[in-house]
């Protein structure tokens, strides 16, 4: 299981998310999923390149304290696509963990492998080991406002990673908007965005990505 999709949430974002996932269901015929989905994996590579974190070439295997982990998750048809994301970060050596949705919305990780299979529970602190968690978003505005799901899966999860990682959002082109988002006071700001077309963009005043 990827993460929540439709969580019943009372609050006055609701009303947003179903706008945006309207939107994102009515434009999918005009998209090349799998060119969005190469796309979207080589921005990330730029952004591991200009993190200068480790990588390893495919089938090495650094010492476990070494290894570059990234957290990413498996996306949903009407999300932007991850698939290749995935083999871009595997064929770096890297470590790649995605979540799995528990009944009370919180978020369980676990490896994901190369040839697609899951590798053993990481428990809800597994997220702790990843140096970039690169979330799903239905929006993000200018000053990294992230507006999820609803479920406040992410919002937990974000919770208990490591003081340095390094946090972006994958969504589409008109989802990175200038227009301020609402947020509560538990809300984790993002530290860059990636978009298909517009590729890697930092948000300004965070700092984590040059």
């Amino acid at each position: 299981m990827s993460h929540v999709v439709e969580p019943a949430d009372p609050s006055d974002k609701q009303p947003l998310r179903r706008l945006l996932r309207a939107r994102r269901r009515s434009l999918l015929p005009q998209q090349d999923r799998d060119a969005d989905a190469a796309s979207i994996a080589t921005s990330a590579g730029a952004l591991l390149d200009s993190l200068s974190l480790p990588s390893w070439p495919a089938g090495e295997h650094p010492a476990a304290g070494d290894r570059l982990c990234v957290a990413i998750y498996r996306s949903l048809p009407y999300e932007p696509p991850t698939g290749a994301l995935a083999q871009m970060l595997h064929s770096r050596g890297a470590q790649v963990i995605v979540p799995e949705t528990l009944p009370d919305l919180d978020l369980e990780w676990r490896e994901l492998r190369a040839d697609g299979s899951e590798g053993p529970r990481l428990g809800l602190a597994g997220i702790g080991a990843a140096q970039v968690i690169l979330t799903p978003a239905l929006a993000i505005d200018r000053h990294g406002t992230r507006l999820g799901q609803g479920g406040g899966c992410y919002d937990r999860a974000l919770a208990r990673r490591r003081s340095d990682a390094v946090i972006v959002a994958i969504v589409n082109d008109q989802e990175y908007d200038p227009e301020p988002l609402p947020h509560d006071d538990h809300d984790v700001p993002v530290d860059a965005v990636i978009t298909p077309g517009r590729g890697l963009e930092p948000i300004p005043g965070r700092g984590s990505v040059a």
